[in-house]
């Protein structure tokens, strides 16, 4: 990394982060916890409402409703100064003015309030209830996708392409910070669903089955290593209210697009039961170009492809669970996710190659194909606290199973001149491909005195098995026949061992987490071709994590970060098959590649306007080992045919600066902003006629949220992907605009409709070359996912969870204010705080901001 790249990063850096705003710093771990009662007969208050309120900004950030003996716990609230709020019908409002959570004073206990009942004249309380669309964290960002305006009636791959720090390209293969090394999670676990085709899987997901995205650019050591740039988890709805709740949406859009989704829960003291069921049915269109030209000796050879195709997704998402609350302090849970896709494509190309100026070939082909998919998870999950505050043990048992096949009808005509021949071909592919996986984990969290220790183990069994059948049509017979050239069975099996432990200790306002994994991988791949091809890859890493916090003043934290992290080859990579059912492009994998090996260094700051949220990252990746694609001719001197596989090359740097600013001017308007710059750097391999390539990039999105009126909301967003280096050439630009309103018909039903691509200009482009000691070649290749596609949807909610309009008795101070009755900021440490190295899934219930008379 040069010291030029270094001054110009630490300039940006501290030119954007230091400036010395006072306002609220926010590090997860405090806990507000009482009991709401009838002051005049003791009698617990059940499902009143109670919120906690920063006073930097008044933003509700955590609420919820007591159970029926009253009692309620607000958790993972961060350092600051809040209010605390509580309202019931016909009672007159509690207001608790000053609660401040920081180190040593992170466990709040308010004991039993009483709320007298209001006297006086009937006036009408608006509740609404609404998350704040993104919630930001110094090593975790939390995406609400209800608040997503132009993602309503998508899927998660739309979703996902609207989450700050991720993009999504052509394929619907996910990048994070620009690497495409992330690893994806569903409820905080490993799952066959993300384990099989990625793209496809998250194409039939509907968005509205989507509870919250989490990035995780810097895991602990509590988390799995894999994942080059981090983790995103996606989180999928489940009931997190009291009493009786649900929701229904369905939408209809261009494109023959379709969507529904119903959710229905009932909690109470004893048990949680929910179930949500989504379905989805779109098309997308797509089509893309490829220009290549090979000058080799006297001979000037351009060949060009052109091709259109069409998907058709159908999806379903069933999930469904039962949390069981043993005692007061044991729960046991059970959950399955169970989601069933298919997915038609009609395709067709063109390719012709001209030769100095002459026609030599044209190819052209048809492709119809038909896929379909199973995922059945089954998790069982048990949790203990123990008496002591904060102890807790944790346990799950998760088993995924994974069911992909497909059918390809590839019709292919052979157009050569100069003699002039013909050859039709027509190719029909089966292929059957069933994963298994278990997952046992357990996890043991103990608070010290100003720290916590948490320890677990973790195995992982994996196994996937992919069978490819591919029949040619013999044109003698008119039959199909087997054809063992292109077939292959290819069989992958996988078993990770893992234990951890962490360590966290608070001296003052500054912090400590150190932590180390253990991993213990085994690998063993077969391809059952004529000869039986066995590999194995055994290794034993330790991974270890450390984060530094500073808490500079009540109003700002700097925290620095280092993890080493773990990229493993994924099966397609590994198998030795060579593909050459595209003619002019053949593939194959690389049985002895290794894993990549990343360490990662993070700094970040996090500071708080009135109005104005500010994170700030510079971050700093090494990566040993590289694995990449290497496309090079066939043969030396081969001008038509390219072979693509996978190699390690040295290492590749990435370094970079992210800035995500939330601006909120005025109740009517707020702004999201997202600008990541980074600078790649790729070391070069004579072998493998790499040249070291290195550059700039950056990448940046714009969200506005526009209310010009309280019924109406309006939702704009910006996007732009500056041009950035790969291992044999770069990316080109690409931007778009995508555009959502959504209108609250009544307090319980609303209307919503967005545009994705306004313009329709997203589109994805890169220039490749390479070059040998017989020839030079350079490739222009354009490809679109989808043209612009626009959606209605209409939702509706019932139950406890709706707004409500309560009559309340007011007294002419309208609130009761018992500040002095309660000691302040109640017990001392309990659990250490906040875990700076991040946390597990988080699905808590909606923030309630009263309006009218619960100020």
């Amino acid at each position: 990394m040069s010291p030029k790249l270094i001054r110009t990063l630490l300039f940006v850096f501290i030119i954007s982060s230091f400036s010395l705003v006072k306002a609220q710093q926010t590090t997860a771990g405090g806990t507000i916890s009482g009991r709401l009662v009838d002051a005049a007969n003791n009698q617990p208050l059940e499902l009143a409402t109670v919120s906690v309120v920063r006073k930097s900004d008044n933003h509700t950030v955590k609420a919820m409703q007591t159970d029926l003996q009253g009692n309620f716990s607000l958790s993972g609230i961060e350092d600051g100064v809040y209010q605390f709020r509580a309202t019931y019908v016909s009672y007159l409002s509690f207001l608790r003015d000053t609660l401040r959570i920081a180190p040593g004073r992170r466990t709040v206990n308010l004991g039993e309030i009483k709320m007298s009942q209001a006297k006086g004249v009937l006036k009408e309380v608006t509740v609404t209830a609404q998350k704040s669309q993104i919630q930001l964290g110094i090593d975790k960002k939390s995406f609400n996708v209800e608040q997503s305006l132009v993602s309503q009636g998508g899927s998660a791959t739309d979703l996902l392409s609207n989450v700050p720090s991720v993009q999504v390209d052509v394929d619907g293969n996910l990048s994070l910070r620009g690497s495409t090394s992330v690893k994806v999670l569903i409820n905080g676990k490993a799952s066959a669903l993300t384990g099989g085709n990625i793209a496809d899987i998250l194409q039939s997901i509907p968005a509205s089955s989507i509870e919250t995205i989490e990035v995780i650019t810097n895991p602990s050591s509590k988390y799995d290593a894999e994942g080059q740039s981090g983790i995103i988890n996606i989180i999928l709805k489940k009931n997190a209210q009291k009493g009786f709740t649900g929701s229904a949406s369905a939408s209809v859009g261009t494109q023959n697009t379709y969507n529904g989704n119903f959710n229905i829960a009932y909690q109470n003291k004893a048990v949680n039961v929910y179930a949500n069921y989504s379905y989805r049915k779109g098309t997308r269109i797509g089509n893309g170009f490829s220009n290549k030209t090979t000058i080799a000796d006297s001979i000037n050879q351009f060949q060009n492809q052109i091709n259109d195709q069409q998907f058709t997704f159908r999806g379903q998402n069933i999930r469904s669970g039962i949390d069981i609350n043993l005692d007061p302090k044991t729960t046991l849970g059970f959950s399955n996710n169970i989601n069933i896709r298919n997915r038609d494509r009609v395709s067709s190309g063109l390719t012709t190659i001209t030769q100095n100026g002459n026609l030599l070939q044209r190819i052209t082909q048809a492709n119809n194909s038909t896929g379909s998919g199973t995922n059945l998870d089954l998790n069982l999950d048990f949790n203990h606290k123990y008496k002591k505050k904060g102890e807790e043990l944790s346990a799950n048992i998760n088993y995924s199973k994974d069911k992909n096949d497909g059918f390809d009808d590839l019709i292919s005509q052979y157009d050569v001149f100069n003699p002039a021949s013909s050859l039709y071909t027509r190719q029909n592919n089966t292929s059957i491909g069933r994963e298994h996986d278990w997952n046992f984990q357990a996890d043991f969290t103990d608070p010290l005195k100003n720290g916590k220790f948490e320890a677990g183990i973790r195995s992982q069994i994996n196994q996937s098995d992919d069978n490819y059948i591919a029949d040619t049509l013999n044109n003698t017979t008119g039959y199909f026949d087997y054809n063992s050239f292109l077939s292959n069975h290819f069989i992958y099996k996988e078993n990770i061992n893992a234990a951890y432990t962490s360590f966290q200790h608070q001296f003052g306002n500054f912090g400590v987490q150190a932590g180390l994994r253990l991993e213990d991988s085994h690998i063993r791949t077969t391809l059952m071709d004529a000869a039986v091809q066995n590999h194995k890859q055994d290794y034993l890493r330790l991974y270890p994590s450390i984060f530094l916090s500073d808490k500079l003043s009540e109003n700002q934290t700097l925290q620095l970060s280092y993890t080493r992290r773990v990229q493993r080859p994924r099966d397609r990579q590994l198998s030795p098959f060579l593909d050459q059912s595209d003619k002019l492009n053949y593939q194959q994998g690389n049985p002895d590649l290794r894993p990549e090996d990343t360490h990662s260094f993070e700094l970040s700051y996090i500071n708080y306007w009135k109005s104005l949220t500010l994170t700030s990252s510079l971050y700093y990746r090494r990566t040993n080992g590289v694995i990449q694609r290497i496309t090079t001719p066939l043969t030396p001197t081969n001008l038509d045919t390219t072979l693509t596989t996978f190699e390690n090359i040295k290492s590749a740097s990435n370094a970079g600066y992210e800035l995500i600013a939330k601006l909120s001017p005025s109740p009517t308007l707020d702004l999201t902003g997202n600008l990541n710059i980074y600078y790649r750097h790729l070391d070069g391999d004579a072998a493998l006629n790499l040249a070291t390539t290195s550059g700039y990039a950056w990448n940046g999105n714009l969200t506005a949220n526009i209310r010009p009126f309280k019924k109406l909301g309006i939702q704009l967003r910006g996007d732009y992907q500056a041009p950035q280096v790969i291992p044999q050439g770069k990316m080109r630009a690409m931007y778009a605009m995508d555009g959502g309103l959504k209108y609250d018909i009544t307090k319980t039903v609303s209307l919503s409709g967005n545009v994705r691509d306004i313009f329709n200009t997203r589109r994805f482009r890169s220039d490749i070359n390479y070059n040998t000691p017989y020839l030079a070649s350079n490739q222009v290749s354009e490809r679109r996912w989808a043209t612009r596609t626009a959606i209605f949807t209409l939702s509706w909610r019932f139950g406890n969870n709706l707004p409500q309009k309560r009559k309340e008795k007011r007294d002419n101070n309208q609130q009761q204010d018992q500040d002095n009755s309660i000691p302040d900021d109640g017990g001392g440490l309990q659990g250490g705080g906040g875990n700076p190295g991040g946390g597990g899934a988080q699905g808590g219930p909606q923030a309630v901001k009263p309006k009218g008379g619960a100020r």
